[in-house]
């Protein structure tokens, strides 16, 4: 370990987005075991011109990121213990910067007895240094909430019709006790959803709706896609001006 953190590289590339906050690349040279070679791991330095909200955001990323195993240590260490030999792709993206709030989502992958990969979605207010919610950004409580609900249902019995269509299919090698079980995981991820993660863009939000299925049946995930342009949730929107 000591080899690694003394060959450790920082490298800050400027990724501007927006006129608000500045967004650097911390980049992490590391040698993973896993693929045998060396990769870098790139993570979001967040510079808003105030020295203690850049602190307050930077570290509630490394640490809802890493799970919060090393909640005291520097960003680079911490990263790179957490990746040790089992990480083989850290990245981000900002999708949202402006009138105060920065939306981003960094995307990773991890190799165990399988490789996995997801998102996390991170949203915070600059003027502040604290993580929003969802509720401090949209009305969660009255019609717009039922609609998202609506829509996520809708969309589950569409991709239930979809799953149920396999069983037809000669070539899908796919039988009854699999769309039982598969069948099953769609309804434990639609019945267990709730308003949480989403994703600020432009000109609409997302919410995310998490479905996380056993590695045997990965390319079964369901899509659930909920996104409602700006213009037409205004009546719900906490924070104006978002487009």
């Amino acid at each position: 370990m000591t080899r690694i953190l003394t060959t450790i590289l920082l490298l800050f590339g400027l990724n501007s987005f927006g006129q608000n906050t500045r967004i650097d690349t911390l980049i992490i040279p590391i040698f993973n075991q896993f693929t045998d070679t060396q990769i870098n791991l790139r993570f979001p330095i967040v510079k808003t011109g105030n020295k203690q909200n850049d602190l307050l955001i930077n570290l509630d990323i490394k640490n809802k990121l890493t799970d919060n195993e090393f909640p005291d240590q520097p960003i680079d260490t911490s990263i790179i213990r957490w990746a040790e030999d089992r990480v083989i792709f850290l990245d981000f993206k900002v999708t949202f910067n402006k009138n105060g709030i920065l939306s981003l989502h960094i995307d990773a992958e991890g190799c165990g007895a399988y490789c996995t990969s997801w998102t996390e979605y991170l949203n915070y207010s600059t003027k502040t240094g604290k993580s929003l919610k969802l509720s401090e950004v949209v009305d969660t409580t009255g019609n717009f909430r039922t609609k998202i609900y609506a829509d996520k249902d809708k969309q589950y019995d569409q991709q239930k019709i979809q799953l149920k269509t396999l069983l037809s299919d000669p070539e899908a090698d796919f039988d009854e006790d699999s769309y039982n079980w598969t069948f099953e995981e769609y309804e434990n991820c639609q019945n267990s959803f709730y308003l949480k993660s989403f994703a600020l863009y432009p000109d609409h939000l997302e919410i995310i709706a998490k479905c996380y299925l056993p590695n045997v049946m990965k390319n079964l995930t369901p899509f659930i896609d909920l996104k409602y342009n700006y213009n037409d949730i205004k009546d719900y929107l906490k924070i104006k001006n978002c487009n």
